[in-house]
């Protein structure tokens, strides 16, 4: 799969006037690959089961990689908006005439994504809608691009058949090594199960302080552990995975993965597939499973 950065990953459009995007590797809450039901709409957001992958933000057009859109250069039905941002997990900014635009006022907008082969394309929001539930504060954005057989939804479609919405997300998402960095402009467009946007759905959201515990989120379910990129999972991988802010609770009594932080993984005990992450030797720590050496989010495997 492939997953846009309008540059501004989460498994995410990356929506920004610059932006990266990281490998198509699946990342975080959902069943088993980034093509299925994310856990959150099963359950698994209530009791910390998650299936993860390989691929953090999504679909791309063409089979190439949204790695940027310019805030700059979005329209609404033809009106120019400037000063568009990522406000409480909505897009903001202020048209020609003067309109302050919030969340759904942006159904209609059109934005040209720079591509991973510095192509550009056109990407047009064709509607919004709310999430459910403890994500009830979340706004979905369905995002498409136009083709000689009409418009096509860059983050898929659902089971049902309507559009896979994407999240707006701060900030944007290095290709070479996953980390995350933000300029003050650029914004994430993250397509529903991946990565960034599952690890929102989980709960962490960075409008809420948690933008520590969402990178750390979107790391872990990459099995990103040395903070280098590269992932070390296989799609549909279970885990289970919590906090110590009672946001995500330990529900199985399974063997501990490894603690994570931001820039990785502070301590292993184990490690998904493939094979050994390069900093595994110097991470290994049988006594991994605490909160003690600064670690926000710990995941356990299902040692059966």
């Amino acid at each position: 799969m492939r997953h846009f950065l309008i540059c501004i990953a989460s498994s995410t459009i990356l929506a920004t006037a610059c932006g990266a995007q990281l490998p198509d590797h699946d990342i975080g809450p959902a069943l088993d690959t980034e093509d299925q039901a994310l856990s959150s709409h099963n359950s698994a957001s209530l009791n910390s089961i998650s299936g993860n992958g390989v691929s953090p933000n999504g679909v791309s057009p063409n089979g190439l990689s949204v790695n940027g859109v310019s805030p700059n250069g979005i329209s609404v039905s033809g009106i120019s908006v400037t000063g568009v941002a990522v406000s409480g997990g909505v897009l903001v900014g202020t048209s020609s005439d003067g309109t302050v635009l919030s969340g759904a006022d942006f159904v209609g907008a059109t934005m040209t994504g720079r591509l991973s082969d510095d192509d550009t394309q056109p990407l047009h929001i064709d509607d919004a809608a709310w999430l459910a539930g403890t994500n009830a504060d979340v706004l979905g954005y369905a995002v498409s691009m136009p083709s000689a057989d009409g418009p096509i939804p860059v983050c898929g479609l659902e089971p049902d058949g309507t559009p896979v919405l994407a999240l707006v997300v701060p900030g944007t998402w290095d290709l070479a090594n996953g980390a995350w960095s933000d300029d003050g402009q650029a914004f994430s467009l993250s397509c529903r199960h991946a990565a960034v946007a599952k690890c929102v759905e989980f709960g962490y959201k960075s409008w809420l302080g948690l933008g520590d515990y969402h990178h750390a989120c979107v790391r872990m379910l990459r099995a990103d552990y040395c903070g280098d990129g590269i992932p070390h999972t296989v799609n549909g991988t279970l885990i289970n995975l919590y906090d110590n802010l009672g946001i995500q609770a330990d529900a199985e009594p399974w063997p501990v993965d490894a603690e994570w932080g931001p820039d990785g993984a502070m301590c292993i005990n184990h490690f998904r597939g493939g094979a050994p992450p390069a900093c595994y030797a110097t991470k290994f720590s049988p006594s991994c499973g605490g909160f003690s050496r600064g670690g926000l989010l710990i995941d356990e495997y299902n040692g059966q």
